[in-house]
Order: structure tokens, then sequence, then C-alpha cells
């Protein structure tokens, strides 16, 4: 995507052929400035939780599905195993998470949240509720079903890109946990187990 330059969004200018298309008509610039700015919104958030974004994506995606394997971890949240083992093992030494191998197979550590990371992922969720009620006050319910189309379409060729294969509608139907927001999405709510217990059902908003 093209890189930030300040300035107001204005009318798109279609450009003709030899033209060189005005920075903010640009879809890409648009989408790019916008993730930048809800990922900066998010980061402050989470700061009252001592919480990075990637480190909050990672504890919601094991609250929503406990027993994670690094490797589905990293899908998840659409990051290389390495870092998502990282962050892993970050939240595991401030006591967020617990990691055990499963069986006799000594490769997958299968993740579960703590204690203490459960009710941290409660937290989280307060936010994350807070801030999908700020963006259906401004999209209503006649914008917000276009928009989750929209993501979904693009979320579909980014990882037809990344295959390198053609984006079907089908495809694109399935999250790969980015998110609008900077590839720190993570599927299930924050605090899934705990929500459930709770009778809460878990967001299906990735985290920013």
């Amino acid at each position: 995507m093209e890189d930030d330059v300040p300035g107001p969004a204005g009318p798109r200018a279609p450009a003709r052929q030899g033209e060189q298309l005005p920075l903010e008509a640009g879809t890409g610039f648009r989408l790019s400035r916008l993730t930048r700015g809800l990922r900066a919104q998010w980061a402050q958030e989470l700061a009252v939780v001592c919480l990075t974004p990637p480190q909050a994506a990672l504890l919601r995606a094991i609250a929503g599905q406990p027993g994670l394997s690094l490797r589905a971890l990293a899908r998840t949240l659409g990051t290389e195993p390495m870092r998502a083992k990282r962050c892993a093992d970050d939240l595991e030494t401030a006591g967020l998470l617990h990691s055990a191998h499963r069986g006799d197979d000594r490769r997958p550590r299968r993740l579960t949240l703590s204690p203490k990371g459960l009710e941290l992922a409660d937290r989280v969720e307060i936010l994350v509720r807070r801030q999908e009620a700020r963006i259906d006050q401004v999209l209503g319910q006649e914008l917000r079903p276009g928009l989750e189309k929209a993501l979904a379409a693009l979320e579909g060729l980014l990882h037809a890109d990344n295959q390198g294969t053609a984006p079907t509608v089908e495809g694109a139907g399935r999250s790969t946990g980015n998110g609008a927001a900077g590839g720190d999405g993570a599927a299930g709510g924050a605090g899934g187990q705990a929500a459930r217990a709770r009778g809460r059902a878990p967001s299906l908003r990735a985290s920013l």
C-alpha cells in the first residue's frame, strides 16, 4: 500500500490512462491510513490493561479456542509461527497462559489461558465491545452488512494473492483473522471460556 501522506480525503477522481491516480483516490491508501489510525487507537485503549494489540489478539484467540496449537494460532492471527511463539512465550512468562504437549507427541504445544489470563481476557472483551459499539454507531444497520461483505471479499483477495490462486466468493467469506486492523486479529471473542460460562456471546470481531 502507498506511504501515508497527511491531508483530507477528497472525492474519488477518475484517472485517465497514462495519468497518475491521485493519492487519496486510491482505495489501498485509504484502507492503509484507516488501519493505522484504528490500530493506534486500539493500542492506546489496551495500554490500560498493559497489553499490546498482538498480545490481546493472542489472548482472544486462545480464549475462543482453548487448546489451540501454535501453528493453528499463527494461522488464526495471520502471522508467522515464530512471531506467534515469541508472543505466547511472553504471555506464558507473565503467567497469563499455559502450554502443554498432547500425549507422546512433544512437538505441538497446546495453549490455554490461566485464571489470570482469563480475567485479563474478560477485561479486553469490555474494550472490544466498547469499540464495536462505536463502529455500529457510525455505520448503523444499513452500512454494516455492506462493510462486512467488502471486508470478506478483500480478505479473500489477500488470501488468494498469498496462495497464488484466484479469489472466490466462498473463500472470501472465511476470515483469516486480521481483521480490519493491521494484521493482529484473532478468531473468537476475548474471554471466550469465561463468556460462555457467564452466558455472554463471544465477540466475532477481530482485535484491531
